[in-house]
């Protein structure tokens, strides 16, 4: 068996400040290793392919994007034949005139190296997911978790598959159904704990294969991007539909569970001046760099200063002009800053005032996901106004753990709040210490009050924009996946 791994990563937020150009993709993606270390260790002959990954942001051109798309298929074609193309994609990637590249590139792959092969497709679970993208694939696998810790174990299972459906030892068959729902389930906490661990547990047996509760990516503005249900079984269609419906209605019953933790930064600050046994940890989920925002947003910041509160630390504000005098200042020096909110109007206006200097780390390195080596981001620094610690950096990132304040000398065990621009991915290393963890929607790109973004391509109707029914969910359809 010969297998190609090769991946195109971005999660696109059509309302976001930061453009994106072929510059901003680099070669290194956690997802795209998880499959290349599982193909490896299939003991088959593995091609490791193009890696192209950008941070979240905005659209990518069609010119910059048709080269990576063509890059990577004049590879495949070049270096094969292979028996298996395994590609880790994102899901919600959009380009200039490209609302579905990941339906575009499988469809590309599809037309270079033929019918025969086994095309595999990871995913990240903010995806939309197209028809067409079914139609081209052999296999499309995404992950459960949220926070993302199952990349290894869902690139384990799609080689898997992939190498049995090769083998013609499974005869894999998905129901799909999209679900009108604008909504995120957070899955270490009920209610959709139970349904991922309950999907889990049907794939340990037989005929399923694999379960996608897909969570999509509204800010991606594209008529797929609202939540789904694909359920894979081998060569069992009746219960493929069985399950995909009554998944789809299950997520539809909780479609305000995680909704409704968002509080508007009154209410989350509000818990500032009660008495904790540790950190409040409020997530400025609006203005999330993972989700393609300029992590620069001063919404939170203002409040916090107005109130006069003390004992606060915040991480990670961009601000490059910032840091940069800052660092010309030095430790222990008062300098004058226009803080923050450069990015776009979402972003609120810069907080203008005196900052001391309290820590400047020109090799700090923040955490990553669990699970991955720690992220060289250059210089960061500590500055402090008032009763409230920021760390600046120049560098784009979400908060995923408590190191971005020890680089900096803030121990953030000791803060009476806590304020990380993350919506997710940090609760696992701040869970362990918080008093309590609060999700705040400041009014930036990612917000979750979704009357307030400019959709010009969702599709209707759409909880909780519209009045939606369960009644307007669509009835699973069986997808004709490409197979030898």
């Amino acid at each position: 068996m010969r297998i190609y791994v090769g991946g195109l990563i971005h999660e696109t937020n059509a309302f976001s400040p930061v453009p994106t150009q072929l510059a901003d993709y680099g070669d290194h993606c956690v997802s795209f290793e998880d499959l290349y270390a599982a193909a490896t260790a299939s003991g088959c002959e593995v091609y490791r392919g193009l890696c192209a990954r950008a941070a979240p942001s905005a659209p990518t051109g069609r010119a910059d994007y048709e080269t990576l798309r063509d890059r990577l298929v004049a590879e495949i074609a070049a270096r094969g034949p292979f028996d298996c193309v395994l590609l880790s994609l994102h899901g919600a990637q959009v380009a200039e005139r490209y609302p579905d590249c990941e339906g575009d590139i499988v469809a590309a792959v599809r037309g270079a190296c033929g019918g025969e092969v086994i095309i595999g497709v990871m995913l990240d679970l903010h995806a939309a997911i197209s028809r067409r993208l079914l139609e081209q694939a052999s296999l499309v696998c995404v992950i459960k978790e949220y926070p993302h810790t199952d990349f290894p174990e869902t690139a384990a299972q799609l080689v898997d598959l992939a190498l049995r459906q090769r083998r013609r030892e499974i005869s894999p068959v998905t129901a799909f159904v999209p679900i009108p729902v604008f909504s995120l389930w957070h899955t270490p906490l009920q209610p959709s704990k139970s349904l991922v661990d309950e999907a889990r547990a049907l794939e340990a047996s037989s005929p399923v294969l694999h379960i996608s509760l897909v969570h999509g990516f509204p800010w991606s503005d594209v008529p797929d991007a609202g939540a789904a249900v694909m359920v894979t079984t081998d060569g069992d269609p009746d219960s493929a539909t069985r399950l995909a419906r009554d998944f789809a209605r299950r997520l539809w019953d909780i479609r305000d569970a995680d909704l409704g933790h968002y509080r508007s930064i009154g209410e989350c600050l509000d818990q500032a001046s009660l008495a904790h046994p540790g950190p409040l940890v409020i997530a400025d989920a609006g203005d999330n760099p993972g989700a393609g925002t300029g992590s620069d947003a001063t919404w939170i910041l203002h409040e916090v200063v107005a109130r006069k509160l003390h004992n606060v630390a915040m991480a990670l504000f961009r601000d490059a002009e910032a840091l940069a005098r800052v660092v010309e200042a030095g430790v222990g020096s008062t300098v004058r800053l226009s803080l923050g909110g450069h990015s776009g109007e979402l972003a609120g206006p810069p907080l203008v005032g005196d900052f001391t200097v309290t820590c400047i780390n020109t090799a700090a390195r923040i955490d990553a996901m669990p699970g991955y080596e720690p992220i060289a981001v250059g210089t960061l620094a500590a500055v402090c106004h008032g009763g409230v610690q920021i760390v600046l950096g120049d560098y784009r990132e979400q908060v995923f753990g408590t190191r971005v304040f020890s680089e900096v000398g803030i121990d953030p065990a000791s803060q009476a709040v806590l304020v990380v621009k993350s919506a997710q991915h940090f609760y696992n290393a701040f869970a362990a210490f918080a008093a309590k963890i609060l999700y705040c929607d400041s009014p930036s790109s990612r917000t979750v009050d979704f009357a307030r973004l400019p959709f010009r391509h969702r599709r209707y109707p759409m909880w909780p924009l519209d009045d939606c029914a369960a009644g307007d969910i669509p009835p699973p359809v069986l997808v004709a996946t490409s197979s030898p």
